[in-house]
């Protein structure tokens, strides 16, 4: 084999390898803090590789002279810088949930860029390394570098069947070891020498063991003292019953007399029944957030207290009712409608691991007397928009509780991720299987003050009733009531309200002393909800006219629903606003058109989910935001948000570095008789941010497709590096000047992107109900054709500098690094809040630039003199 073709086998494990590591380092944050870390760990993973291209701006001159030595201490330093990285970063005590009260946490934020990016400097440095010595084949080596990088991606996936998170990156390591050891080879006379291998193959055998020693040592995830896990461990007696890990998450099960999940209940449950249930539930967690509450099988003297749940009252409306459950949650939903006597209960759950531990775990089934085989209910496993899609006019009541934000009242705050449950395209298909008389039951938590999520929960289904032109009076559909700091119910039927209907519900919730914010024909209040908003704005905008004392013992919450209540003090016809009254209001000026001023003036973002935006949980407005920067602690519970713009900070500044050290160290060498050196930044920056805009949205979008976000980072990122590669490949064949070649390929990417704009959501509705080995394949071929023309005006790029202007090499592929760190955070950042189509529209913008600055790459020295 020629000493070329090893280092090119040793770039397509390396390549691997890398690839492996940051989909491990992001299971990792899934399980120690929260999974909307995606977008940094992408971000961190190429700052290593434009940090490798500043020092290699440097360097260039020295790694010609020694490229073995290079190639060599580079990959068998990988290994153990992995090691290194995974065990340091448990020590870091970030904790997000405390970002806006501790501004320290920024800086541990920078210092998961800092420890992580080590490994990622060692891949980036080696891989930077090939591409000097190999520049002359620069078409295939980028081709080996991104099919290995997709294929690193497939390997991981399946190790995370077979391994724990702790444990995910032993196997990384291991190949790191054999790429190490390929590369440690000299090669004469066409043999290998013998004493050579033995001594390398030692060498990487010890470091290999060495690694595998610490990671089990000192490797366990450290997991955040605000993790909801975290707080079951603490408890003074608690036994972990069941535990799994796969893809889908690290499943654990833990039983405790502390357990009490009756979300919503009642204050008169305990005054009015005999027996309260005990030891009613077991506590799942995944991924270390939840629990979802497991719910026991109850004896006759118990099953009362269901009644006085929230989730019950529809149920006063019908006998023997055919239900929907969105969600099958631990059981809890399904012993409702049982306890209520429905004919037929229906459960959708996406997660098969769910279903698999409440129907064939022994100690489960033992305790919800294996309620999945009760011959009234049937499960289907998928996703449930795909079956309430193709299931019209079946039931009469679908039921949506409280699967918004589990372990809210815990975790203090929402991290910000992807939810297609609750958009408007959702809610459409949901009130699609109802039958002509038919509610759609949704129960949120209701925890939030100042209130938000219910307002965005009441102008998502506003919207969605206003979208169907069969609706005429949207008013006399909605049935809205709540436990203040508890939940939120919003029933929405499918036909309008009766007044027999209106009295039954009104009189169960006056039975139980649930609070009814609003129903067809509901008297109006006489306060000026204008003024009101205003004044209410006041509380953050003007923050020391509205400042009250705290006294020892309150409550942040309380602290603010006081400062609610001196809205309007003084002012005629406001004596306060409390949050049903907030409620009433709102939809009210929904409801008759004035849903885009309540918008304009509220001081969170309540505009409805949709699945162009599909962020139930992002309520900060970025115009709103400086208001908030002097009382950040008002908004704890937006930690999700502002973590993105911590990042965003950190990314922009580790940015500057890669982009600024070579133009201030080398700027003679890089501007001194050298035409379009600046066209040459521009090109690789808008490669580099445009193709993470890219990246970044079919991860986000293809989360609801695939059915978890994993499987998405997983598809997405393996598929996009892969093709990419054979793009590259491809294109070297092509005849004719690259400017053309590369113009065409820009024209193939923003007919892509077209595509995404305008026809990738109708598509993946049509096909969200298929089986998960299809929407697999299906998934890749939605990426493929932008991935091959994405994978073009790079190499060719870098090959017109290879005959041009070798020197600057380095730098571009730095530069491409560099924007990269700050788009994969702007992509996300902007997505959640403006949309997808913004974003994207975006990236072509950036792409027909690259077009335009293309022939800047084989721009010639000017002469001397």
């Amino acid at each position: 084999m020629k000493e070329s073709n090893i280092k090119l086998a040793a770039v397509f494990l390396l390549s691997l390898a890398i690839i492996a590591y940051e989909l491990a380092v992001m299971r990792s944050f899934s399980v120690g803090s929260w999974s909307n870390f995606g977008s940094m760990v992408i971000s961190i993973a190429l700052l290593g590789f434009g940090l490798a291209g500043t020092f290699l701006t440097f360097m260039q001159e020295h790694v010609k002279k020694n490229s073995g030595i290079w190639l060599s201490v580079t990959a068998l330093l990988l290994g153990p810088s992995m090691t290194f990285a995974h065990i340091a970063a448990q020590q870091v005590p970030f904790n997000p949930v405390l970002i806006v009260s501790d501004p320290v946490q920024i800086w541990w934020i920078g210092a998961y860029y800092l420890i992580y990016s080590v490994p990622f400097v060692c891949g980036a440095l080696f891989i930077g390394v090939a591409f000097i010595v190999l520049s002359n084949r620069i078409h295939e080596l980028y081709f080996w570098n991104m099919v290995g990088s997709g294929i690193g991606g497939f390997i991981i996936l399946i190790c995370m069947y077979f391994l724990p998170p702790d444990y995910l990156i032993i196997p990384i390591i291991l190949i790191t070891s054999v790429a190490g050891f390929l590369c440690s080879n000299n090669i004469e006379s066409g043999k290998l020498q013998s004493k050579i291998l033995l001594k390398n193959g030692i060498a990487g055998i010890l470091v290999f063991t060495l690694s595998l020693v610490c990671i089990v040592l000192w490797g366990k995830i450290s997991v955040s003292d605000y993790k909801a896990v975290s707080y079951v461990r603490k408890y003074p007696e608690f036994n972990l019953d069941y535990y799994s890990s796969s893809p889908l998450g690290e499943i654990h099960i833990y039983s405790s007399s502390y357990f009490h999940f009756a979300p919503g209940l009642s204050d008169n449950a305990s005054s009015e029944l005999e027996k309260m249930p005990s030891k009613a539930y077991k506590g799942l967690y995944i991924d270390g957030s939840g629990p979802i509450g497991i719910m026991r099988k109850l004896d006759k003297t118990e099953s009362a207290y269901i009644d006085y749940l929230p989730m019950s009252v529809p149920y006063c409306l019908y006998k023997k009712p055919e239900v929907l459950l969105i969600g099958l949650g631990g059981g809890a939903g399904v012993f409702t409608a049982l306890h209520h006597d429905a004919s037929k209960v229906t459960a959708l759950e996406s997660n098969p691991e769910i279903i698999r531990v409440l129907k064939e775990v022994p100690e489960i089934t033992r305790f919800n007397g294996n309620l999945l085989r009760d011959k009234r209910l049937t499960v289907h496993q998928g996703e449930p928009r795909a079956f309430c899609s193709t299931n019209s006019n079946a039931y009469d009541l679908a039921e949506l509780s409280l699967i918004d934000s589990v372990g809210l009242s815990q975790t203090g705050g929402y991290p910000v991720v992807e939810n297609f449950t609750y958009t408007v395209e959702g809610f459409t298909d949901y009130m699609r299987t109802l039958k002509e008389n038919g509610i759609l039951s949704i129960t949120v938590w209701n925890k939030l003050s100042p209130p938000r999520n219910v307002l965005r929960l009441l102008s998502t289904v506003v919207t969605t009733l206003k979208k169907d032109k069969k609706v005429k009076h949207p008013e006399k559909r909605i049935f809205m009531f709540h436990m203040l700091l508890q939940t939120a119910t919003v029933l929405v039927k499918n036909s309008d309200f009766t007044e027999d209907e209106i009295k039954a519900l009104r009189n169960y919730c006056a039975r139980m002393s649930f609070t009814v914010s609003s129903y067809p024909g509901m008297p109006g209040i006489k306060k000026d909800f204008g003024k009101i908003l205003t004044h209410y704005t006041e509380i953050f905008s003007k923050p020391k006219t509205y400042s009250i004392e705290m006294d020892a013992g309150d409550t942040k919450q309380g602290n603010l629903l006081a400062l609610m209540d001196k809205v309007g003090e003084g002012k005629e016809d406001n004596e306060g606003l409390d949050p049903g009254e907030l409620y009433h209001f709102s939809l009210d000026w929904m409801l008759s058109g004035k849903m885009n001023e309540l918008f304009h003036r509220y001081i969170f973002d309540i505009r409805p989910a949709t699945d162009d935006r599909p962020y139930y949980t992002a309520y900060l407005k970025p115009q709103t935001v400086g208001i908030f920067l002097p009382q950040l602690t008002k908004v704890s519970e937006e930690w999700g948000y502002l973590m993105l713009l911590g990042t965003l900070i950190q990314s922009l500044i580790f940015g500057a570095v890669i982009i600024f050290i070579p133009l201030i160290g080398k700027r003679k060498e890089l501007f001194t008789k050298k035409k379009g050196t600046l066209g040459v930044i521009f090109y690789y920056a808008c490669l580099g941010l445009g193709y993470m805009l890219i990246e970044i949205f079919l991860i986000q979008k293809l989360v609801f497709f695939l059915e978890d976000p994993i499987f998405s980072l997983s598809i997405v990122i393996t598929s996009m590096l892969a093709i990419s590669g054979i793009g590259s490949l491809m294109s070297q064949r092509f005849k004719g000047e690259k400017t053309t070649i590369v113009r065409l390929a820009v024209g193939g990417i923003s007919i892509s992107i077209l595509f995404y704009m305008f026809a990738l959501t109708p598509l993946i509705n049509l096909c969200i109900g298929f089986p998960f080995i299809i929407k697999f394949v299906l998934g890749i071929l939605f990426i493929a054709p932008s991935a091959f023309f994405l994978g073009i005006p790079f190499p060719t790029g870098l090959s017109s500098l290879s005959h041009s202007r070798k020197g600057l090499i380095p730098w571009a592929w730095g530069m491409n690094g560099a924007l990269s760190v700050t788009g994969s955070v702007i992509a996300r950042l902007f997505s959640v809040s403006f949309g997808f189509f913004p974003v994207l529209l975006l990236a072509i913008v950036l792409y027909l630039g690259a077009g335009i600055l293309f022939p800047v790459n084989h721009t010639p020295r000017l002469k001397e003199g």
